[in-house]
């Protein structure tokens, strides 16, 4: 028959004893443990960035409205005036497009004689171009 101190030291010391297959098992172990952890750091990762955009939203920090900012900041600090106009994609078309809904702005969307599709932002007119890449933003430019 064990005694207590007989049990409890073999629970502690085989934990930490390597399995009795020797170096291959705990290599296989290893990687499966590796592997098993980058899964998990891939999915907290996810989760983060989907927590974070949920919460955010599209800011003028944060999105494709702060891109948009950054290319007016440019353009305001080389001319000293807000451009009248700045291409953009589909995907940024959108994103200005929510932060109009969450902040309550009002929206004016308009339809230029070459048959795109404009929304006023700020005092510059971002201008839809869906036939380049969703997140296209052009230099700011004046006609």
């Amino acid at each position: 028959m064990m005694n207590r101190r007989d049990m409890l030291a073999a629970g502690l010391f085989g934990s930490v004893a390597p399995a009795g297959g020797g170096a291959e098992t705990q290599d296989q172990t290893d990687s499966i443990l590796r592997s098993g952890l980058g899964g998990i750091d891939s999915s907290i990762d996810e989760f983060k960035n989907t927590v974070d955009s949920g919460l955010r939203g599209n800011s003028m920090n944060f999105g494709g409205v702060a891109l948009v900012k950054n290319e007016l900041q440019r353009y305001l600090k080389q001319s000293g005036k807000f451009p009248e106009y700045v291409d953009i994609g589909v995907s940024i078309f959108f994103d200005v497009y929510d932060w109009h809904v969450r902040n309550q702005q009002q929206i004016q969307i308009s339809r230029l004689a070459d048959q795109r599709m404009a929304i006023q932002f700020m005092f510059t007119q971002l201008i839809l171009r869906w036939e380049n890449t969703e997140n296209y933003i052009s230099q700011a430019y004046d006609r």
